[in-house]
């Protein structure tokens, strides 16, 4: 092997200096401060999907906003820990209110309660829909997804398509697709049911994914998400976190690894964790190549396109009116030339925890791409001309429009998180799976919280595992190698050749005469107009 410009012996080189990466780098050095461990991230900054920046709040001041990821929940342990760790404190979301909406055609409707305000009609087969998925998920492991007894049948199939086969509802249809558009910047015609279901498997449930209370946007963190990999980049040492460092070449033989950068730098090491995400990963060369499985997952598991937003203003003016800050949108009709529907799919109160108001929302799926295209003028107008129309004129007063396009991020090139696509996933479980002397972490590869940054943790603690089983064993117990490589329930398994059959009937039967109940009693108690 070739060492010219060679910075040393490392014990380990950590690719990607995301939350991901840090964790691993972090938790190696926690458990034997001797290993020599270094980082290395291609940006100029930490924190890889992460990103808090200081945004114009007024009066020449300036505040931080989290422009990339930024919801934590309780239910989310490994983040949890972390944070507390950490010692940083977090928020609830604000979500009281009355919310908006506008599905199955340009009219926007209000709700009070977690019931959207569809049709009675829609309710039902909405509430039935979300009873099946959550049955069907549980049965669809992370680890494997083509494990399932589902595999086979619904392999083949995507998001939208799954739906449509149980609903002819447009509501409902529209319902779950700005839902999939939001959670994986991806509309629900490019994902695999399959994905989906085991997806919400690793969450504790589909409606974890896009629920706020006991769900995944639960809590804010005080100053930011970034600070997680700030934090962690100081305590693994800023000397052994080298940024503006994009790796571009691994070599790997049966005592070493060489990781070669563009810069013209080459880092020798015993192991390499790759945190870098999936799609980045695909362009970087290996000797000897990956191949197989592990190929076919790089080259088929797409980034999610999506924009976010946050528009501050001077005054809350939408809680004064009993708004949420909530709106959950098809786009509606658009005017400009090339858009097929309106930019927002959703937003939220974003609020700080100092009380600088603001609202926060997302560009999503095909309309993030054809809204890329427009100037950020005119997507700022029209983002603010769909605000007033649900929120009203008072929308229009505000402080800043501030936007990121994820798509446009170097060694990212998209958001939120990779997604499956129908037919490959019989590969997924090779995504986490070493490749000789290289382990690997990253959202995408977590079997808990898969994509959010709890899953990030998960993976990095894992990866770190794996690591000091090769390099210290003798700090690892049996009980610690759960969920790591070195356990069987990371091995993939024979496909199960049992059919989706629509599952008992009775069962069906009965759910759809209680929730025929249940939502008749709660359309008539809610309160529901056009706006």
């Amino acid at each position: 092997m070739a060492r010219s410009n060679t910075m040393g012996i490392q014990d380990v080189v950590v690719v990607g200096g995301g939350v991901a990466g840090l964790v691993a780098a972090y938790r190696l050095k926690q458990m034997d401060p001797l290993l020599t461990v270094k980082v290395l991230e291609a940006k100029g900054r930490v924190g890889g999907r992460t990103l808090t920046e200081e945004l114009d709040i007024g009066n020449g001041l300036k505040e931080k906003f989290d422009l990339g990821g930024q919801w934590v929940g309780y239910a989310q342990e490994d983040v949890m820990d972390l944070i507390k760790e950490l010692s940083i404190e977090t928020y609830p979301q604000h979500i009281d209110g009355t919310k908006f909406m506008q599905l199955g055609s340009d009219s926007v409707r209000t709700y009070k309660s977690d019931i959207p305000s569809l049709s009675i009609r829609g309710l039902i087969e909405l509430q039935y829909l979300i009873w099946k998925v959550e049955w069907m998920a549980k049965k669809v492991p992370i680890q494997d997804p083509y494990s399932s007894p589902y595999a086979e049948e619904l392999e083949g199939l995507t998001v939208e398509a799954f739906i449509r086969k149980h609903t002819s509802s447009l509501e409902v249809v529209e319902v779950l697709d700005v839902a999939c558009k939001v959670a994986f910047g991806a509309d629900a015609r490019r994902i695999s049911a399959l994905y989906l279901l085991a997806y919400g498997n690793a969450s504790g449930g589909i409606m974890k994914l896009f629920e706020v209370k006991d769900a995944a946007q639960e809590l804010r963190l005080k100053g930011g998400a970034m600070q997680i990999s700030e934090i962690l980049a100081e305590r693994i040492g800023k000397g052994n976190v080298l940024l503006n460092h994009p790796v571009q070449k691994i070599i790997q033989n049966d005592d070493e690894v060489l990781v070669l950068t563009e810069n013209g730098k080459t880092f020798q090491s015993k192991r390499v964790v790759m945190a870098a995400p999936p799609n980045m990963i695909n362009t970087m060369k290996f000797e000897p190549p990956i191949s197989g499985f592990k190929k076919v997952i790089y080259e088929n598991q797409p980034i999610g396109h999506l924009t976010k937003f946050i528009v501050i203003y001077r005054k809350a003016f939408w809680k004064d009116k009993g708004y949420s800050g909530e709106i959950v949108s098809n786009g509606g009709t658009s005017s400009l030339n090339g858009c097929t529907t309106g930019p927002i799919s959703v937003t939220f109160d974003a609020t700080s925890f100092k009380g600088t108001p603001a609202i926060v929302g997302f560009i999503a799926g095909r309309a993030s791409i054809e809204w890329c295209k427009k100037t950020e003028k005119e997507r700022e107008e029209a983002v603010m001309h769909d605000l007033a129309r649900h929120f009203g004129s008072e929308a229009l007063d505000y402080v800043s429009y501030n936007e990121k396009i994820w798509a446009e991020e170097p060694y990212t090139g998209g958001c939120p998180v990779m997604f499956g696509v129908p037919g490959t996933m019989f590969a997924f479980p090779h995504l986490r799976l070493p490749f000789n002397r290289i382990h690997f972490a990253g959202t995408e590869t977590a079997t808990k919280c898969t994509g959010f940054i709890s899953g990030a943790v998960q993976s990095g603690k894992r990866a770190a595992t794996e690591i000091l089983y090769n390099l210290k064993p003798s700090l690892i117990k049996p009980a610690d190698l759960y969920g790591t490589c070195y356990h069987d329930e990371s091995i993939p398994k024979p496909l199960h050749r049992a059919k989706y059959n629509g599952g008992f009937a009775w069962y069906w039967i009965i759910s759809i005469l209680v929730v025929i109940a249940v939502v008749i009693f709660a359309y008539i108690m809610k309160t529901s107009r056009i706006v």
